[in-house]
């Protein structure tokens, strides 16, 4: 299994707390009045806004019902969870939302990763990386460029056991970022990491016209557990969000309608990396 991130394993326990209380038939108020805490703690402790101690989940534990198997599980997860992260590091200059990303990212089986603008940031060269944030707001510039490269030296190792599948369209790779150099670069990098095992990377070409969510960006995250939902990573001009199972975006969109969109530009428009050839010739 990938790698069990703190944050991650935070986000689930949380996920499993909230089944077991509805599985003993409390609603979250009568659970509030029964632990002496307010109601916001327990709304906090379910949505994995806050890392819960393991003296409050033994009281939980022990007011669900909950069986002894399934009770070690949550304890050991509880545990694991209150572990720093490898990001920790940098969660100074990092959003919340990106917090939970980075779990996502570490503890998924399957990465699907669409981009309509620029490379997408796992496959990127240091050099196309340093070109995108510096025209960047944020102040943290060479920070954000370790923690990314630090990104792909963990996800590119196939010991991972992590499958990577990237669609990139084609007006990404037709964009200069840098200079014609530092996109001839890039380009030589996308077709060496693309004979990787575990990497699969399709373009869409322009002559594929239009297809389905093209509009915007998106990550799916697939989890070893069968228990575990996917997740959808959107990023939006006004920012990001993290969708769940059946939760919907903008007109109802499920995480079930990101991944049949996914399969059909895969199997239906992208070509293999290697046969798109992309000339950026100095001027």
């Amino acid at each position: 299994m990938p790698d069990a991130d703190p944050m991650y394993l935070r986000k689930r326990l949380s996920a499993q707390l909230q089944a077991a209380r509805k599985k003993a038939g409390y609603s979250q108020p009568e659970v509030a009045e029964e632990m002496v805490w307010s109601l916001s703690k327990v709304m906090r402790l379910e949505s994995g806004r806050t890392k819960i101690s393991i003296t409050d989940l033994r009281a939980l534990i022990v007011f669900y019902g909950v069986p002894e198997e399934a009770a070690a599980d949550l304890l050991a997860a509880a545990h694991e969870a209150r572990r720093q992260p490898w990001w920790h590091e940098y969660s100074h200059i990092l959003s919340e939302g990106f917090k939970s990303y980075l779990g996502y990212e570490a503890a998924a089986s399957v990465v699907r990763n669409f981009e309509v603008l620029f490379i997408p940031g796992l496959l990127q060269t240091e050099e196309y990386a340093r070109a995108i944030l510096a025209r960047s707001v944020v102040p943290e510039k060479e920070e954000l460029l370790e923690l990314r490269m630090r990104r792909q030296e963990r996800l590119l190792q196939a010991s991972t056991g992590t499958e990577l599948r990237f669609l990139i369209d084609e007006a990404a790779l037709r964009r200069v970022v840098g200079s014609p150099a530092v996109m001839r670069a890039q380009l030589d990098h996308l077709r060496e990491v693309g004979e990787l095992s575990h990497v699969r990377i399709g373009v869409v070409p322009f002559e594929s016209g239009l297809y389905p969510l093209l509009r915007s960006p998106y990550v799916i995250f697939e989890f070893p557990s069968a228990e575990q939902d996917m997740v959808v990573y959107l990023e939006n001009p006004d920012g990001s969000v993290i969708v769940r199972d059946k939760a919907t975006v903008g007109v109802q969109r499920s995480v079930e309608d990101y991944l049949e969109a996914f399969w059909e530009v895969e199997n239906a428009h992208a070509r293999p990396v290697g046969e798109l050839r992309v000339s950026h010739d100095p001027v």
